[in-house]
């Protein structure tokens, strides 16, 4: 009862505002949809959020293009609009009231409720999006829990992209993370791992790890190599040092490094979360783990898999960005027949 007092008395009416603007906006009516935005935030330009816009733009059949404003501002016309991250579409809404007139589909990583954004909050917003796309079932499954109407949901696990990531043959053992800095990413994992293997070489890529309390101890251990804020060009190649890759997660709804990882023909090794259970069998490309295990037991599956001579790439080849795109392409023609009575 408090959650939903707090969301009417400090952000309710800054949609109804919008959504009563939008009531005054003149509402095209179009016969076929030729046009998506792809949103995200200027910051994420050189990194995951950025990548994901800018290769789901690339690869759509329909005329695409990504937008990248830090407010999220100033959104410019179009047919649709693709929100990369969920929060940016609640924003948009009430400075962009005209995107409630068109078709609007939201991308949803994984839930991390807060004040401002709460589950009354995430919920209703959702609800005003044409489709929202969950990254796993489980995600899924808790959002229609939670409220939000069934038939708006599409199960997509996100993609990679297997022309831009080549593969390597795994023989030195190296170990490898990618991810930014934050608790859910599970850093004592990371830094066990690190402090207790020191026959291993492990690399990061990421950023805002400086963040971490034991920051300057990681990276003073010889066996690790930091990569930081690295532009995302380069992540080919940093992958290809990499022959065995962790992700130690406590939440997540990808994560898209897994996928990119394994195109690389790197081996994983996850925690039970996200898409990873979806996508990796265990024992045979890759291993999984539950979110509370110890540092140990990720120890062992490392030392294991030295052994393991799998081509981890044809696995994970059906994840490919343009089958991602192409599908959204289908979802935002389904909603348009849908609306002019076409289905």
């Amino acid at each position: 009862m408090k959650e939903k007092i707090i969301f009417t008395l400090l952000y309710k009416w800054k949609y109804l505002i919008a959504i009563f603007q939008s009531k005054f906006i003149k509402k095209e009516k179009k016969s076929d949809f030729k046009t998506i935005t792809y949103v995200a935030r200027e910051a994420d330009k050189d990194w995951i959020f950025g990548a994901k816009v800018n290769r789901l733009a690339s690869f759509s059949g329909l005329d695409s293009t990504p937008y990248f404003h830090d407010r999220l501002r100033d959104l410019p016309d179009s047919d649709g609009y693709f929100f990369v991250f969920h929060q940016y579409f609640y924003r948009a809404i009430r400075h962009n009231p005209k995107i409630l007139n068109k078709k609007n589909i939201v991308m949803f990583t994984h839930p991390n409720f807060t004040f401002s954004f709460s589950q009354t909050h995430v919920i209703w917003c959702l609800n005003k999006a044409d489709k929202v796309i969950c990254l796993n079932s489980s995600v899924q499954e808790e959002l229609i829990k939670a409220g939000l109407q069934a038939d708006k949901t599409e199960l997509i696990p996100i993609a990679s992209n297997p022309d831009f990531f080549y593969p390597h043959k795994r023989k030195t053992g190296s170990v490898g993370f990618c991810s930014a800095f934050g608790d859910r990413k599970n850093p004592e994992m990371v830094y066990n791992l690190v402090k207790h293997m020191p026959e291993r070489q492990f690399y990061m890529i990421g950023r805002y790890w400086d963040q971490y309390e034991k920051y300057e101890e990681l990276i003073s251990f010889p066996n690790f190599t930091y990569f930081e804020n690295e532009e995302y060009e380069k992540y080919p190649d940093l992958y290809n040092k990499i022959d065995i890759f962790i992700s130690p997660s406590i939440l997540e709804g990808g994560p898209v490094p897994v996928l990119e990882a394994m195109l690389s023909n790197c081996f994983p090794i996850t925690s039970k979360t996200g898409f990873c259970p979806d996508i990796i069998n265990h024992g045979e490309n890759g291993f999984l783990f539950e979110i509370d295990a110890e540092y140990t037991e990720v120890m062992e599956l490392i030392n294991l898999s030295d052994s393991k001579i799998i081509d981890v790439r044809a696995t994970a080849m059906e994840y490919s960005w343009e089958n991602c795109s192409k599908r959204i392409d289908q979802l935002f023609s389904e909603c348009h027949s849908h609306e002019n009575g076409n289905l």
